[in-house]
């Protein structure tokens, strides 16, 4: 079929057909009629459809003294729906819209909504805007104004203004195609037969939002909605058919998740409506999002059997009860047959055994055989709390967050507490601070299985592989922080730090390679300054033993003028960066020391 926006039209010969539906309308009647004959766009008809007034014929007598400024109808009461019906069905134009006998229209109202029709590509395009409330004698009472609710882009959504009751029925502009497309009025609906169709339209069609205010709208004691007893009901069985019939698509496209979908419609209708039932079955459906929600929990394990039985039932034991464990086996050479044993038991649980190549590798595999919408990584000598799945999952569809992690508790190797860590305050846009710190610990993260199919972990880093890929990830992305301890990081011996010296250092090293060797990352190779900083000082440490060696050397580095030169004359550049790894990878600590003690005597 050949539309409207496949071929040539000039727009202002197109006839708008305005229909006015009444019963025992006299009161305002006249008003909306006269606005209707005022528009200056004059490409118009105006139909009447008296709806079996029983006012003595005071309506008919009314909508005769027109005569031919108006095609005037007559039938059996049926309600509006049917009288809006009677009019579609003899309506000559290409565009509907629909004037209540108590509304006004503005006398521009056509005009300006076909102007906008011109400089739109698609003609086949809904417009509406907000409207003026007035009282029973014209006055105005306030402007409602869409665009104060919603953004504009959201606003431009086919069915989300619909959905939170910003759609007023006389402000749009409709292009009759789709009254055969979709089809018309529900005639036993009494009140909700425009929502009703409104929302099978709005599934199909564009929309346009035109800030401008064209219409008058009349709240009155006299309305329908008013008078009707079962009106909520109604109300209540449209609006929970509504939640029954959108798709996943529909919802993600207006809210971003069904989950955030469900909720804000949960709480619009709780804030706006008397719709409880409506309401409820919305509550409903957001929770049962969650509990259909599966997450991938990846724990790759090499030797420490005992620790990595332990992980596995605190995840277990969680209160999101759908998830599936991936058990990485990275080339243990302990005896594995209890762990082997515990996964055969429980469908839930998938092992895969690899050779051994890191912890990188063996994530990335995890990743790769997940199925969950989420991932969470747990590794295998660390713990989760029984609600960390539960309460991160929330906070993630809540705020629409692909990447998240919490603070976090520190313990010992039996498992006793040592510190809290309150990481979860990192949030938002942390790029690129968090080049240079970093708080962000594997068994807090949870992110989209997307996120981590298209960004994997480096498999040629083996310490701080983690941590360059938090910093790549939020690059490009908002980090979602949750300050609440979910998780326990078991630190071996005891101690304050996640690693000994020498692995602790090593890391930092990786992550600044990996930031400086990165086409994008690499422009801010200056926020990894404190990173060799703090991996000279730990070198130096492990290293340097000797007596005389710390004596010169620790006064050297406590000498904050000398290190305050260092950070301004040779760890500005990418290049002196790289050049400073290179020599502490290949010749070591002492070396590298001694050369930037040369250059500091020759250019300071």
């Amino acid at each position: 079929m050949t539309t409207r926006k496949d071929k040539p039209l000039n727009i202002y010969h197109t006839l708008v057909s305005i229909i006015i539906p009444v019963y025992n309308g006299t009161n305002y009647m006249k008003e909306a009629i006269n606005s209707a004959l005022a528009q200056t766009y004059k490409n118009i008809e105006i139909i009447v459809v008296n709806d079996g007034s029983k006012d003595n014929g005071e309506t008919e007598r009314v909508a005769l003294s027109y005569g031919d400024k108006i095609r005037y109808f007559h039938k059996e009461n049926g309600g509006c729906g049917s009288a809006l019906n009677y009019g579609i069905k003899n309506m000559k134009g290409e565009y509907f819209s629909w004037l209540s006998h108590d509304d006004i229209y503005y006398p521009n109202k056509i005009e300006h909504q076909v102007d906008i029709l011109n400089k739109l590509d698609n003609k086949d395009t809904i417009i509406y805007g907000g409207y003026e409330l007035i009282d029973e004698k014209g006055n105005s009472l306030r402007y409602i104004k869409p665009d104060s609710v919603l953004p504009i882009n959201k606003l431009n959504i086919s069915l989300l203004p619909l959905l939170r009751g910003l759609i007023h029925g006389c402000s749009l502009l409709i292009p009759a195609k789709y009254f055969h497309e979709v089809g018309i009025f529900n005639e036993a609906l009494p009140t909700t037969q425009d929502y009703d169709l409104w929302f099978k339209i709005f599934r199909v069609a564009p929309i346009h939002f035109d800030e401008s205010i064209l219409i008058k709208s009349r709240f009155h004691s006299e309305q329908g909605s008013k008078k009707i007893s079962n009106h909520n009901e109604e109300c209540n069985v449209l609006w929970s058919s509504f939640l029954h019939e959108l798709t996943e698509e529909e919802m993600i496209k207006m809210e971003g998740s069904p989950y955030l979908f469900l909720t804000r419609t949960a709480t619009f209708l709780s804030n706006n409506t008397p719709y409880k039932k409506a309401c409820d079955l919305a509550n409903t459906m957001a929770k049962q999002v969650l509990n259909d929600t599966k997450i991938s929990v990846i724990i790759p394990v090499y030797n420490r059997i005992n620790w990595a039985i332990e992980a596995i039932e605190s995840v277990l034991i969680q209160t999101h009860k759908n998830f599936e464990i991936l058990i990485i086996d990275d080339g243990s050479t302990d005896d594995i047959s209890e762990l082997t044993s515990i996964c055969k038991k429980d469908k839930r649980i998938k092992y895969f055994h690899k050779k051994n190549e890191g912890p990188a590798a063996a994530r990335n595999l995890g990743i790769k055989n997940a199925i969950g919408k989420y991932i969470a990584f747990l590794d295998s000598d660390d713990l989760f709390y029984k609600d960390k799945i539960e309460i991160q999952l929330k906070f993630m569809e809540e705020n629409n967050f692909i990447f998240s992690h919490t603070s976090y508790q520190k313990i010992n190797e039996k498992g006793k507490y040592i510190e809290s860590v309150h990481s979860g305050f990192f949030s938002g846009n942390v790029f690129p601070q968090v080049i240079q710190t970093c708080p962000i610990a594997m068994p807090t993260v949870m992110g989209t299985l997307t996120l981590f199919q298209e960004n994997l972990f480096p498999e040629n880093i083996r310490s701080g592989e983690d941590c360059c890929l938090w910093i790549s990830i939020a690059s490009k992305n908002s980090i979602g922080g949750i300050d609440k301890e979910l998780s326990k990081v078991r630190i071996s011996g005891g101690t304050n730090t996640f690693m000994d010296p020498n692995k602790y250092s090593v890391g930092l090293i990786n992550i600044t390679s990996y930031v400086l060797n990165d086409s994008y990352l690499s422009k801010f190779s200056p926020f990894t300054i404190n990173l060799l900083l703090a991996a000279v000082t730990q070198l130096r440490l492990l290293e340097n033993k000797n007596e005389d060696y710390k004596n010169s050397n620790i006064s050297f580095f406590k000498n904050n003028y000398v290190m305050q030169k260092i950070r301004t004359y040779c760890f500005v550049t990418k290049i002196l960066i790289l050049l400073t790894i290179t020599s502490i990878r290949q010749e070591g600590i002492r070396a590298t020391i001694s050369r930037i003690q040369r250059w500091l005597k020759k250019h300071i």
